[in-house]
């Protein structure tokens, strides 16, 4: 199987193959495929004409950093695309699922937004890179709109400039084995997915940026509890290439994908999202999805919020 690449620098055809082969696999989703097939290939679009204003790292202090455990950047200080991020709000429309009516409605109010608020643009969309508090209430009431339908439009409009600028940073500081650290080396955020593959080395995904790293076989994520006594699965018997992996210690749980055995490696944005029965299953037995914010990195009362996925 080629090996895994971050998503910004995955191709439209490859966004097509794997939602081709998610139609054959996940038929329950079949709903969904033509949304994320949609807002995929419109964020890719947007990555190939992206050249992020990186912010100046000093190559030295970088290395500093990450030996003592510091991701590069916080997540609120990411360059972002603003053209980038209107356009695939405004071409999106076309693809959100008819029936889904919190999410066409959050998409009204945030394009509704958006068009009045053109001298505030940058606090605007800078708003929905934030965690510990809700800048975006400024502009938006709560009682009208569905904040998780909300924030997963603006941040997947935002979402090519993470994940360019992520690729971009780890070409300045590639992270290495040594990292070992459950949360991601560029933006300090736990991951969406765990993957294995080749002789059963372990990577990340990032939630936020899409970055990927390598840990440990036995660790967890958010408390970085390394005992495998502690560290359990559950398996579902239809599906052998996925697990969820859950700490004892801390409650929380991880989807894990196999890769090991797959022809074609697996798209995680869209693996990430048509995975939402493993939450279900998860949830169900008692374990907690911890949000995306790693608590080592930005504390312990990330909103919840950061977690939701409306879809």
């Amino acid at each position: 199987m080629p090996p895994l690449v971050t998503p910004s620098i995955q191709s439209k055809d490859r966004i097509q193959q794997a939602v081709a082969l998610a139609r054959d696999d996940k038929p329950s989703y079949a709903q969904l495929y033509p949304f994320l097939e949609g807002l995929f290939m419109l964020q890719a679009a947007v990555r190939e004409t992206m050249s992020p204003a990186l912010p100046v790292l000093d190559p030295v202090r970088l290395r500093t950093q990450r030996e003592a455990g510091f991701p590069m950047i916080r997540r609120w200080e990411f360059p972002l695309d603003l053209d980038g991020a209107e356009v695939i709000l405004k071409e999106v429309e076309a693809y959100l699922p008819a029936d889904n009516t919190l999410l066409r409605a959050a998409h009204g109010e945030l394009s509704e937004v958006v068009f009045r608020s053109r001298d505030q643009r940058e606090e605007l969309w800078r708003s929905f890179l934030h965690h510990d508090w809700e800048p975006w209430e400024e502009w938006f009431g709560a009682e009208d709109v569905d904040l998780a339908s909300l924030i997963f439009l603006a941040r997947g409009c935002l979402r090519p400039s993470l994940e360019k600028t992520a690729d971009e940073l780890l070409k300045k500081l590639p992270v290495t084995d040594d990292w070992g650290r459950g949360y991601c080396p560029v933006c300090g955020s736990l991951p969406s997915l765990l993957v294995m593959e080749g002789e059963g080395a372990r990577r990340c995904c990032c939630s936020w940026c899409g970055a990927l790293w390598p840990v440990p076989r036995f660790l967890c994520p958010e408390c970085d509890n390394r005992d495998h006594a502690s560290l359990g699965y559950l398996v579902v018997e239809a599906e052998p290439h996925y697990h969820v992996q859950y700490c004892e210690l801390c409650r929380a749980y991880f989807k894990q994908i196999d890769a090991r055995e797959r022809l074609y490696p697996p798209l995680l944005p869209l693996e990430e999202l048509t995975t939402l029965h493993l939450d279900l299953l998860a949830q169900g037995a008692g374990w907690r999805q911890p949000p995306s914010p790693s608590p080592v990195v930005y504390g312990r009362d990330s909103r919840r919020v950061d977690a939701e996925k409306p879809v």
